[in-house]
C-alpha cells in the first residue's frame, strides 16, 4: 500500500477531523470572546444577532441528506472541515459587523453539516 493510499483512508480522517474541528471551534470561541469586542467594537446586541445567525445553519442541517446523494461523505466531511476553517480563518480579515456575521455563518454551515454526517 501506497503512502498517498495511507493518507487517504477513512481512519486518518477520522482522526483528522476529531483534532481539527475541536482545535478550529475553540479558536472560533475565543476570537468571539475577545476579537469582536476588542476589533469590530461589538455590544450585547450585536453579539446575539452573531449567534442567532450562527444557529440558522443548524437549521437546515437536513438538507445535508440530499447533498449525499450527488458527494460522498468523506467528501462532503473535508468539505465541511474546509468550510468550517476558512469561516474562522477568514474572521480576523474582516473585522467589522458584516464580515463577522458573514465568516460566522461559513463557519456554521461547516460545523453543522460535519455535525449532521458524524451522529450515528
Amino acid at each position: 500500500m501506497s503512502f498517498n493510499t495511507k493518507l487517504r483512508s477513512p481512519e486518518n480522517l477520522l482522526l483528522a477531523m476529531a483534532f481539527i474541528m475541536p482545535l478550529v471551534f475553540s479558536v472560533w470561541m475565543a476570537l468571539l470572546n475577545n476579537f469582536v469586542v476588542e476589533k469590530a467594537s461589538f455590544t450585547g446586541a450585536e453579539i446575539g444577532i452573531l449567534q442567532s445567525l450562527r444557529e440558522v445553519p443548524g437549521f437546515l442541517a437536513f438538507t445535508v441528506i440530499y447533498v449525499l446523494l450527488f458527494i460522498k461523505e468523506q467528501r462532503l466531511a473535508l468539505v465541511s472541515l474546509g468550510l468550517t476553517s476558512i469561516g474562522v480563518a477568514a474572521s480576523g480579515f474582516f473585522p467589522s459587523v458584516i464580515g463577522l456575521y458573514l465568516t460566522t455563518i461559513i463557519m456554521s454551515v461547516g460545523f453543522n453539516i460535519k455535525m449532521t454526517i458524524s451522529r450515528p
